[in-house]
């Protein structure tokens, strides 16, 4: 069998299984899904573009380290905005995180030929891209809340945070190290370090009754410093790949993993099965009291 048949193969039986998916319920196919499928997709996209055919990238290495930092960084994203907006944002966000899953796993098991064969990007055409893979979403999601405005994403003190935490990781590294090595462990760190204190005070603010009735808006914003540090993770991700720095990131990405599936089981993690059999025993209770009153 040829190398791109057995392509074709593999790419037909993952969509059998996402369809699966969607049939038997799992996936639900929603306008927001919509949207945060395409503020993911468009970015990685024009990424995967220009470093295909602008840097001569393979596709399979792009898949392996970039989809991934990028997907869990905008489900922080969608989480803040569903937050601050009471919107379905905040499970349909999960949607680029697994998007981004699916397409690291891809690369992850993708045969890499020559991986050090390209071209490194120019200092210009490398802050373009990134700064339409980052607008692109804001723009999107602009455009489709009909309350959201500009200045309600940019916090300079959630930013000041992430930045200053990043600063204070790097400066105590090692110097000898490359800059990309330093920038990848000081940025993965502050991820680390801001989601045990956005953690924390998610449930010191449930437990304080003059915050009670503002914990999600606090919880949106401190999300928000979440936000900037995967961002950073982000940008630091891609311009090390570009310049081939890229020998630690499959392990990063794994504590990165980990970080993030932490922060969503703590802060936004469904009932379970036991806690809803719970709830409709006593409710069911309640109602045979009600019917012998």
């Amino acid at each position: 069998m040829t190398h791109w048949k057995r392509k074709t193969l593999a790419a037909v039986f993952f969509a059998v299984v996402v369809l699966g998916f969607i049939k038997n319920g799992g996936i639900y196919v929603t306008a927001h899904n919509g949207v945060v499928f395409l503020a993911f997709a468009l970015p990685t996209l024009v990424m995967a573009l220009y470093c295909r055919i602008g840097l001569g990238m393979s596709f399979g290495l792009f898949c392996r380290y970039v989809p991934l930092p990028f997907g869990l960084l905008l489900s922080a994203f969608f989480i803040s905005v569903g937050l601050r907006y009471e919107h379905p944002f905040v499970l349909g966000g999960l949607i680029a995180a697994l998007a981004g899953g699916c397409l690291a796993a891809l690369g992850i098991n993708a045969k890499l030929e020559f991986t050090h064969v390209f071209a490194r990007p120019s200092l210009w055409a490398l802050l373009l891209v990134l700064f339409i893979a980052l607008s692109l979403p804001l723009g999107i999601v602009l455009g489709s809340l009909e309350s959201a405005q500009l200045h309600q994403f940019w916090e300079p003190l959630n930013l000041a945070i992430a930045l200053c935490a990043f600063a204070a990781i790097f400066c105590v590294l090692d110097a000898s190290t490359s800059i990309f090595e330093r920038s990848q462990s000081a940025s993965l760190n502050a991820v680390l370090l801001l989601t045990g204190f956005l953690v924390y005070e998610y449930f010191v603010g449930l437990e304080r009754l003059e915050f009670a009735e503002w914990t999600a808006i606090l919880t949106a914003q401190n999300v928000l410093t979440l936000v900037f540090a995967f961002t950073i993770y982000f940008i630091v991700v891609f311009a090390s790949l570009c310049h081939h720095h890229f020998g630690q990131l499959n392990i990063r990405h794994w504590h990165l993993v980990e970080t993030f599936l932490f922060f969503v089981f703590m802060v936004i993690a469904p009932e379970s099965i036991n806690e809803i059999d719970t709830e409709q025993i006593t409710q069911g209770q309640l109602d045979q009291m009600t019917i012998d009153q």
